[in-house]
């Protein structure tokens, strides 16, 4: 394939219907996968700060590249045909050119040694793991709760004061204004009351968001549940929070018909890690996380 007659170019909205095929070509077989619609692939393109695409003389496109300002730093995704080393070379130099901190990262498939390889040789270096995590939800757990804290439901009058705890949880922009309704709209079946929260002297400190996961379980006729990770306010922490309304979360699925629940977390969160396999869930799928220090 003659690169020369290829350009990188801005994401346009025509280029959606041709992408979709592409992120069905690249990502068929991999982990859960379930294919792309031009509404789900939009969604996710909507949340990437810089996007660039790879095409040809006639049009087709060849490969793409995002840049996603995460909660954590930025993070890049490629997204070329097998073997178009060459294309994803340039697509990566590229989109890093387009960062705006000092650390970017990427997600790998850890089964994945040549894509792993292809990052460490342009400079990039292991920095743990993305763990995939699901527990079976066939007994309720025990819900060791603190003294002196209130576990319920979120009250629907209660966004804002979620959005706070979960901010200032995590020291960033985790959740935003209209978290619940978006919810909603993906799963007409969600409330309010499936966030789990704690309360000490008629203040929320902690929260769990749980959600049925349910494009899984349309693709895979499945009854699983989603959990986001705990949050609580740095004065609450240490206290057994966390644990406690994981447990209560899962209780509240196991309740509302599902049969497994799911989650993500990084190899660096040890103290979670040790938690959540106290409470029955165990890693399903693992992938490297790789940085990379450049200049701004």
């Amino acid at each position: 394939m003659d690169i020369q007659n290829m350009k990188i170019r801005p994401y346009q909205k025509a280029d959606l219907p041709k992408l979709v095929g592409l992120f069905n070509e690249v990502y068929r077989g991999s982990h859960e996968f379930i294919p792309y619609t031009e509404e789900k692939l939009r969604a996710e393109l909507e949340e990437a700060s810089s996007i660039l695409v790879v095409a040809d003389e006639q049009g087709r496109i060849l490969g793409l590249g995002l840049l996603r300002r995460e909660w954590h730093g930025e993070e890049i995704q490629l997204c070329a045909q097998p073997g178009q080393q060459k294309i994803e070379e340039q697509l990566l130099s590229a989109i890093e050119s387009q960062a705006r901190s000092g650390e970017i990262s990427t997600v790998v498939d850890s089964e994945d040694c040549d894509r792993i390889e292809f990052f460490v040789a342009r400079g990039y270096k292991p920095d743990g793991s993305l763990y995939h995590m699901v527990a079976e939800l066939d007994q309720p757990r025990a819900v060791p709760v603190p003294q002196g804290y209130l576990l319920r439901g979120l009250k629907p009058t209660e966004e804002e004061e979620l959005i706070e705890v979960v901010n200032a949880a995590y020291e960033g922009e985790r959740l935003r204004l209209g978290a619940l309704a978006r919810w909603h709209s993906e799963d007409p079946a969600f409330s309010a009351a499936w966030v789990q929260m704690a309360e000490h002297k008629n203040r929320l400190v902690a929260a769990v968001v749980a959600r049925s996961d349910r494009d899984f379980n349309q693709h895979y006729h499945a009854k699983r549940g989603y959990l986001g990770p705990a949050a609580t306010l740095p004065a609450h922490q240490g206290k057994g929070l966390g644990k406690a309304l994981t447990a209560q979360a899962l209780n509240f699925l196991r309740e509302h018909g599902l049969e497994r629940a799911s989650l993500y977390t990084w190899s660096g969160n040890v103290a979670a890690l040790k938690v959540l396999k106290s409470l029955g869930f165990r890693v399903s799928h693992e992938w490297q996380i790789l940085t990379k220090s450049i200049g701004v």
